[in-house]
């Protein structure tokens, strides 16, 4: 499912990654990064949302730091972990204590890294999605579907325009035959973000605003399905393109595209003819 948008954006990160094979290494001392943030935010509210399902403790607060505590405790060595992420994310966990109540109201259950596949008929053969949603509410008359971000969430546009398909992607999987693993067949009734900042502001929850969750969800497929059929043609090719509306800051494969000397070399062609 994340893969998508790379896909979209940039198809040679696919083409370097899944069949040439390249992998970034490490670099040797170097600090702990945004990646790796993430990560570890998306693993403490996993476990968050396993240890309670269905009813929240007496102080969720209390409850997320003793989680974040244990999770972070292998790299609570570290200055930056220390000094930084710590913090912040005690920010957002009073944040989050605050208002996760509000969010539960009309709420059976949560379920957290929730495994779904939607099959999608293709040219060479089918085609199979998988996802693995950060978070499915399965409330009282259907489902929300919550993407966690560290750093700033799509707009509504870039959602419904197809820029930014995953929460879409994973509605249409919720509304497939095959659906999530252990969550029953239910309308999509809610998209949402909710971004653990732990800065200024701390913590920030917002529903796209959409009409009709299901026809995007359709939309999404049907472009998935084009997209497919495209590069199941093998005269296709994987180019490395910068497409507006994308953002390029960790693209690990753009030296190796030379995506900067072939556009250097453009406009000076033009600026000679």
């Amino acid at each position: 499912m994340t893969r998508v948008e790379t896909w979209l954006a940039n198809p040679y990160a696919i083409f370097a990654q899944e069949i040439l094979k390249l992998q970034k290494l490490p670099e040797l001392g170097a600090p702990p990064d945004a990646a790796l943030r993430g990560s570890i935010v998306h693993e403490i509210m996993n476990r968050f949302a396993q240890a309670f399902p269905e009813t929240l403790p007496q102080d969720p607060e209390r409850a997320l730091l003793r989680i974040a505590n244990e999770v972070l405790t292998q790299y609570a060595g570290h200055p930056r972990v220390a000094a930084f992420w710590l913090p912040r994310f005690e920010r957002f966990a009073r944040w989050f204590g605050q208002t996760e109540s509000a969010r539960r109201d009309g709420t059976m259950r949560v379920a957290a890294e929730v495994t779904g596949t939607l099959p999608i008929g293709a040219p060479a053969g089918l085609f199979t999605l998988t996802a693995r949603a950060d978070r499915i509410d399965v409330c009282e008359n259907g489902l929300i579907i919550t993407d966690y971000k560290t750093g700033a969430p799509p707009n509504n546009k870039d959602v419904a325009r197809g820029r930014a398909p995953q929460l879409l992607l994973e509605a249409a999987i919720a509304q497939g035959e095959i659906g999530f693993t252990g969550i029953a067949h239910q309308p999509v009734n809610g998209l949402r973000y909710i971004r653990a900042s732990g800065g200024e502001p701390p913590g920030e929850e917002r529903l796209v605003k959409m009409d009709d969750i299901a026809t995007h969800a359709e939309d999404a497929v049907e472009s998935l399905s084009l997209l497919i059929a495209s590069f199941d043609n093998e005269a296709s090719p994987y180019k490395a393109v910068r497409r507006a509306g994308f953002t390029y800051d960790y693209d690990d494969y753009a030296h190796l595209a030379r995506v900067g000397e072939w556009a250097a070399m453009g406009e000076d062609e033009g600026a000679g003819s």
